[in-house]
């Protein structure tokens, strides 16, 4: 479980870092990481955040599922 754990606030600190990061001036980003790989990062917090909410939709269901 402290591994789930550790995995959700890192996702939610690259979320953060998504959500923060069009208000910081351009010399705080090198120019080819920003350029480059913008469209990689959103898709990698996107489907991060996808592996969480399965992971913890799993976990639920093998904990309180319905028991057959």
């Amino acid at each position: 479980m402290l591994v789930v754990k550790n995995f959700v606030l890192v996702v939610l600190n690259l979320i953060g870092e998504l959500w923060v990061s069009p208000f910081r001036k351009n010399a705080f980003y090198d120019q080819y990481t920003r350029n480059m790989s913008k469209i990689g990062y959103i898709v990698f917090v996107t489907l991060s955040s996808a592996v969480v909410i399965a992971a913890v939709l799993w976990l639920y269901n093998r904990i309180y599922g319905i028991q057959s």
